[in-house]
């Protein structure tokens, strides 16, 4: 889950095929609603305002404002991109991009890594740690434990803060988990060693031993989440456990989306699809329900816990079979839906979301035939912020979350 939300490096190209009949159908539906409804007619707005000035988009099914229709990409009404913005590009050499200005930065520190890097979204910056090597014959053991780095939002290099196998969100700004195994231990049967350090790398508490097969996915004001150390077959199914306890806490199934002070967990469809929200620190519940006939893929927390956006995917019938998404911000203290306007494509051209920065700004990387654009939007904007990025630049290693 993780990695989808926070790059798109891992996501395999669109087969040419399926991506031309998407583009087929987009345009077919989209030549239909111009007939018979004026453009770019917001739907009715009868949902709370989320924030801001101006008023959403209601969730009651597919926005057409700003159609993302097929090779043209994101259409109609935009802002322009905040130069201030900036994202890192992932690679042998990561650098700091400004999709507004095209400028390009190399981020300090980090030496060249042949199979690149990952970056995990951590309060207030990332922790970013090189790719580990494939190990022939054993596709679940461990090799020896690699550097980590804690790279900040508005920091021009990194800081090592400790070597480990896997890392993860610590529960407090400024702490990350490093977990390690003994050198070609089968991680799916063997119990990891985590620390909690801070950004700098002081240890930020003791040493503890992991439950055998599980590995720490967010650290939280109640526990350690934990999901399986190697991927299953089925929906996964995390557990919330405190160190000092031998029992888990509760478990969840489908978990989409977790932070310090929240999880978000898609229940099945019965007949309606909905995501359930816990708070952590006050044990109320939110029950978020989607639009008719669609369903959730992933999900992310904003930086402040007030929102959760998601990934809603619909059958938009084609013979293509690939499912139109859209994006959908819930307000986490009642669950009301708002429609991200001008998000309504073909799932073929998403590549990756999340909120990557302090602000509370949901950024999208969408890929069309003929460009690859990025769309900023802020919860209460009627309107999405567009760059385009230009050809030639490595755009499925953008860090978007």
């Amino acid at each position: 889950m993780r990695d989808i939300l926070s790059q798109g490096g891992d996501r395999e190209p669109s087969p040419w095929l399926r991506r031309l009949a998407v583009v087929a159908v987009l345009a077919l539906v989209a030549v239909v609603v111009a007939t018979h409804f004026p453009r770019h007619r917001p739907a009715p707005a009868h949902h709370a305002q989320a924030a801001g000035s101006e008023s959403p988009v209601s969730s009651s099914g597919p926005s057409w404002t700003g159609l993302a229709d097929g090779p043209n990409g994101i259409t109609g009404q935009t802002l322009p991109w905040d130069g201030s913005v900036r994202l890192p590009i992932t690679g042998e050499q990561p650098v700091w991009f400004w999709p507004g200005s095209d400028r390009m930065t190399p981020i300090g520190g980090l030496p060249p890594a042949m199979l690149g890097y990952r970056f995990t979204r951590v309060a207030h910056g990332w922790a970013v740690q090189a790719n580990p090597a494939a190990k022939p014959g054993c596709g679940s053991c461990a090799g020896v434990p690699r550097p980590v780095y804690f790279l900040g939002d508005s920091a021009q290099s990194v800081i090592q803060v400790g070597l480990a196998d896997e890392v993860a969100p610590g529960d407090t700004a400024g702490t990350i988990w490093l977990t390690s195994y003994p050198p070609g231990a089968d991680v799916t049967t063997t119990a990891g060693a985590a620390r909690e350090v801070s950004v700098t790398g002081a240890p930020a508490g003791p040493q503890i031993r992991l439950p055998a097969g599980l590995v720490i996915d967010q650290a939280t004001s109640r526990g350690l989440l934990l999901t399986p150390a190697a991927h299953q077959a089925g929906t996964a199914v995390s557990r919330l456990w405190d160190p000092a306890i031998p029992q888990f806490s509760r478990t969840f199934s489908g978990v989409i989306a977790a932070s310090a002070r929240e999880i978000a967990w898609a229940e099945r469809c019965a007949p309606r699809c909905r995501v359930q929200v816990l708070n952590l620190k006050t044990g109320r519940q939110t029950e978020v329900k989607l639009p008719g006939a669609s369903s959730v893929a992933n999900a992310a927390f904003s930086p402040d816990g007030e929102f959760l956006a998601l990934e809603v995917s619909f059958n938009n019938g084609g013979d293509g079979g690939a499912l139109a998404t859209q994006f959908e911000v819930a307000a986490v203290s009642s669950g009301r839906l708002t429609v991200v306007p001008g998000t309504w494509a073909s799932s073929d051209a998403l590549v990756g979301f999340g909120w990557p920065a302090a602000s509370d700004s949901l950024i999208a990387e969408l890929s069309f035939t003929t460009k690859v654009q990025l769309a900023l939007w802020r919860p209460g904007s009627t309107r999405l912020t567009v760059a385009v990025i230009k050809p030639g630049r490595n755009s499925a290693s953008l860090v978007v979350g």
